[in-house]
């Protein structure tokens, strides 16, 4: 366990009206100076992500744990520099207001270096404009909206995949597996809008007929829309849910107690990370099986001695096997470790250029960002980050050992997608 001095802290998010005095407050502050420490006093660093409602706190937890794991990894190795690694864990509850505060106080009060984490793209793209403003480097972990890295700041790099990568994969797959008429209902707003329209360009490449319908990102109830869908003629044989919000468990619990998916006759994708995520299977039970998703985590037939090392401390830390999340949380606080040990120095321009020369081989995989802004969501992207499509074959199976049916270089199954009861 961390001793108490140097072990981690939470800051609670204040609330919306204390944020704008906070915010007030700090942008009198001088923006320089930050890295100017003796030298055995700790290296800050910031942690950002939801550890409670209404935001994905049971996924926030578990990256939280993964990062109280590095940091005690690294301290245990000597620390960086000569100096101890403190984390400071800021509870942003999947608000923006209170990311961008919790931000604000991690750049002015606790003094961090450098930040990574977060589980919301709404979040994140608040949070990143108060690194922006500081040029306080920022690692994004698990948010996947293409404007994270299509504004082109210096400061904000991505371990994940994006949009771009995950919703063509999407499309790809669905054209692979040979469905012709495929139903999606989207969260209404900026990440699941683009999320749909990036799998619509790869349906109409293929030629497969849909019918898109947007819902509000608080709606839980689509009993209508559902109806809907399952009346259509010609019927559909896919339905595709790109919905990360409160919703996803409902519509995915509807759509199996209605009888439209999934069925024999038709498929069912819930996108969006909420298929991995600790509380599935106690949200959905039977609904779950058969249905496909996304998950960013290194596939087990292509774990490294790290993945293979870090699976096991955490398991034995947790009783549980991580998430892709989870692992991208881990790697993030280890990016950061190499990127200022590389650079000799805590000073942000150093860590930033550390970071765009970044060659480090982590729990998923051998990671290098990119320095392109063509297209712009290239800019200080992991481009090689995994991806692959699991398909539930057994109610409460873990996402470690679900079938994996795309892309073909991960998959441990000979078919794309297994029709229930065939």
């Amino acid at each position: 366990m961390s001793d108490n001095r140097m072990g981690p802290k939470v800051v609670t998010a204040p609330t919306r009206r204390s944020m704008l005095a906070t915010a007030g407050a700090a942008a009198s502050l001088p923006l320089f100076g930050r890295s100017a420490r003796a030298a055995g006093e700790a290296i800050q660093i910031g942690w950002v992500g939801p550890l409670s409602p209404p935001g994905g706190y049971a996924e926030g937890t578990n990256m939280k744990n993964a990062a109280v794991l590095a940091a005690e990894e690294v301290n245990a190795q000597g620390g960086i520099l000569g100096r101890k690694v403190e984390i400071t864990y800021a509870d942003t509850r999947g608000m923006p207001a209170e990311g961008r505060t919790a931000a604000e106080r991690l750049v002015q009060q606790n003094k961090v270096v450098a930040v990574f984490g977060e589980f919301h793209s709404p979040v994140a793209l608040a949070e990143m404009e108060v690194f922006h403003k500081y040029g306080t480097p920022f690692m994004a972990c698990d948010v996947w909206s293409d404007q994270i890295t299509a504004k082109g700041y210096p400061e904000v790099f991505r371990n994940a995949p994006a949009v771009s990568l995950i919703d063509v994969t999407i499309g790809q797959w669905i054209a692979a597996a040979g469905f012709k008429n495929i139903a999606i209902i989207a969260e209404k707003d900026d990440v699941g809008l683009a999320a749909r329209t990036l799998v619509q360009q790869e349906l109409t490449k293929a030629g497969i007929k849909f019918t898109a319908v947007d819902a509000d990102p608080n709606l839980t109830d689509f009993t209508s829309q559902i109806l809907r869908f399952k009346s259509a003629e010609p019927p559909f044989d896919f339905f595709l849910s790109v919905y990360a919000e409160a919703g996803a468990y409902p519509m995915v619990r509807q759509a199996h107690d209605l009888g439209f998916a999934p069925t024999a006759n038709c498929g069912i994708y819930n996108s969006g990370g909420e298929a991995v995520d600790p509380t599935f299977w106690e949200n959905v039970g039977a609904a779950g099986q058969w249905l496909v998703t996304e998950n960013v985590g290194l596939p087990k037939a292509a774990w490294n001695d790290k993945t293979k090392a870090f699976v096991e401390a955490y398991r034995k830390r947790q009783n549980a096997d991580p998430s892709g999340a989870v692992m991208e949380s881990y790697d993030g606080a280890w990016l950061l470790f190499d990127a200022i040990k590389r650079a000799k120095s805590t000073e942000a321009k150093a860590i930033i250029h550390a970071l765009e020369t970044t060659s480090y081989v982590g729990a998923r995989g051998k990671y290098s960002f990119s320095t392109s802004h063509e297209p712009a969501w290239h800019y200080h992207q992991f481009l090689d980050a995994p991806l692959s499509l699991l398909q539930y074959s057994e109610v409460k199976q873990g996402q470690a050992d679900a079938p994996i049916v795309w892309p073909k270089k991960y998959a441990t199954v000979p078919y794309v997608y297994k029709k229930p009861g065939s």
